[in-house]
């Protein structure tokens, strides 16, 4: 693979004061820098944390901009331990501090309002929060004096609700019985062809047919370019938007358009389902992306944006046909384990997005992390993913480092990106770098980090749930565990973690299909070529059989509920016949022809 020239990040240690609103004096918390500086006293996370940096062939996929980087340090659960973290500015992800290890108190009973609300409130005369409660929300709103608990919004699904408060709201927050907890409103950001080839994609694709026909992939990200040329034959099946304020075309709170932002979700799409007409084909060109933006055009979006969006994905997961989610974003914060006690409305929207039966898999994060992971990766149900190199490429980066300081001197196919995030909860890894695919306006752009290897998974998925789409989400997970291939990452020596392998994958899924069907269920026999319908067989005790046995001296039988073709009724019981068809349907009997 041809080298290509990628930005380099420049990186100053700066504090930066985040503006209060109405006035107020600003707060000392980092926030970001640039059009978006509204959150006062609020926690900021920078946007871009899974492509590293972006190189474009013809066209940008997103301005770089200057970044600053300030420590700060992150929450964990009680108990567990959090990571200090630098915010960033601009459209990369980038780390120039070096992590240290924070310790979080236990607390047996937390009281409602968190620490950092008051804290925040010290600081500014009103924050933005979450609010979990309960019982019905409207009530608990509807209870609240409206001139200090603003702007209220239901989170769909969930028994929480986003609001603006004072001191005085947050007092009358704590005082009501029904409220739960209440946190700060955390601001989040996106993480920012030879790739195919290393995971066994192109032949799964290319050679045996599977293309995630009848897959839906959704994506939480910043928006895409429906019309560009990989795209615009049915690639992007639906559009949401989820931004507080920053909905095209009439700055709404939500819509039905998800526009491109910065060049970063037309990127993750084109590497799930693109046709490779201008960029390099996508993992799984038959699937169908449901695109879902949650950032503002500066990249930055909210935690409550992020639970509607996962509550319309679980909402309208059967109607559209979703049945995977990619989350190539993520937050400063990492953890070195589960992390659903310091994101409890995240980790309720995640579960309710797995319930309906999707598939979530997130990114791992680019902060070379030894032992840390960022949400939401590090949510329990969600598949984590790290990032390895596509090809060799020498040096990487060509020259200098990587915003989070490393490099790596040699490069090879697999090779674990030294920025790739890992930790004893990393479920996978996929192909990161050098990723080439599509940029709005119809161009190519180069990208590369963990962002670039979370839809490769995702389209892996979608391949398997063509082949077999009873799959549960841990059926997903434990095929794609099993089907990799051990990989050991240089920043944690001790710890074997599976590269995805779709042809491995795809073969899994069609051998142990039968293990999940009823007997009689067609099934597939090989994936090679077919000579007239050789391919297909039907299941029998858990294994695929070729449909040409059949029971000596059937002469009838009856059409099962699930149209499979004829089932012979002698005392051995039912026995598939599909290279038979039945006369009439509908459970009838019916004379057996050839």
């Amino acid at each position: 693979m041809t080298a290509t020239a990628f930005a380099v990040l420049v990186l100053t240690a700066t504090p930066l004061a985040a503006a209060a609103p109405g006035g107020a004096a600003a707060a000392t918390t980092p926030c970001a820098v640039g059009a978006d500086s509204a959150l006062a006293a609020t926690p900021c996370l920078a946007p871009a944390a899974g492509g590293e940096t972006a190189a474009t062939t013809p066209q940008a996929a997103g301005g770089d901009s200057a970044l600053a980087a300030t420590a700060r340090v992150a929450r964990a659960p009680a108990g567990a331990t959090a990571l200090a973290t630098p915010h960033r500015v601009g459209a990369d992800p980038a780390l120039a501090a070096a992590p240290r290890l924070v310790s979080a108190p236990a607390s047996a009973a937390p009281p409602p309002v968190r620490a950092p609300v008051r804290d925040a409130l010290r600081a500014a005369s009103e924050v933005d929060v979450l609010v979990l409660v309960s019982s019905a929300p409207h009530a608990v709103i509807a209870a609240l004096p409206a001139s200090e608990v603003r702007h209220a919004r239901v989170l769909r699904g969930l028994d929480a609700f986003a609001a603006t408060v004072t001191a005085a709201g947050a007092d009358a927050l704590a005082r009501h019985p029904a409220v739960v907890g209440v946190q700060l409103e955390r601001r989040l950001r996106a993480l920012t062809a030879e790739s195919a080839a290393v995971v066994g994609a192109d032949v799964v694709r290319d050679g045996l047919g599977v293309t995630g026909r009848g897959v839906v992939v959704a994506a939480l990200d910043t928006g895409v370019d429906a019309t560009h040329p990989d795209l615009q034959d049915g690639g992007v099946v639906a559009q949401k938007c989820f931004v507080l304020g920053g909905c095209p075309p009439g700055n709404t709170d939500e819509g039905d358009w998800a526009p491109e932002g910065s060049g970063h979700g037309t990127h993750v799409t084109g590497i799930v389902t693109g046709d490779g007409r201008v960029a390099p084909k996508g993992l799984a060109p038959g699937a169908g992306v449901v695109m879902v933006r949650v950032f503002d055009d500066t990249s930055y979006g909210r935690e409550s944006d992020w639970a509607l969006a996962m509550g319309w994905v679980a909402d309208h997961a059967g109607a559209l046909g979703i049945r995977v989610l990619n989350l190539s974003i993520g937050t400063d914060e990492r953890y070195a384990g589960a992390c659903e006690a310091d994101w409890p409305v995240m980790a309720e929207a995640a579960r309710r997005v797995r319930d309906a039966g999707v598939v979530l898999i997130a990114a791992a994060g680019n902060e070379n992390e030894a032992n840390a992971l960022v949400a939401p990766a590090c949510l329990p149900g969600v598949l984590s993913v790290g990032a390895v190199y596509d090809a060799a490429l020498g040096r990487e980066p060509d020259t200098g480092t990587y915003s989070s300081g490393c490099v790596d001197a040699a490069t090879d196919a697999g090779t674990v990106m030294c920025l790739s995030n890992t930790s004893d909860e990393l479920d996978l890894l996929a192909p990161g770098s050098r990723t080439r695919n599509a940029a709005p306006g119809g161009g190519v752009a180069e990208r590369r980090g963990t962002s670039q290897a979370t839809p490769h998974a995702s389209a892996v998925a979608a391949l398997m749930l063509e082949v077999d789409p009873a799959l549960t989400p841990d059926d997903v997970e434990r095929l794609l565990e099993e089907t990799g291939r051990p990989t050991v990452d240089p920043k944690a020596p001790g710890r074997v973690t599976p590269l995805v392998d779709a042809r491995a994958a795809v073969e899994a899924t069609r051998a142990s299909y039968c293990a999940r069907h009823a007997d009689g269920t067609r099934c597939a026999l090989t994936f090679g070529a077919c000579d007239g319908g050789a391919c297909e067989g039907v299941c029998l005790d858990g294994r695929c059989r070729d449909s040409a046995v059949k029971t000596v001296g059937a002469v009838e039988g009856v059409w099962p509920r699930a149209p499979v073709g004829c089932a012979s009724v002698d005392g051995a019981g039912l026995l598939a016949l599909a290279a038979w068809r039945c006369r009439r349907r509908g459970g009838q009997r019916a004379r057996l022809r050839a």
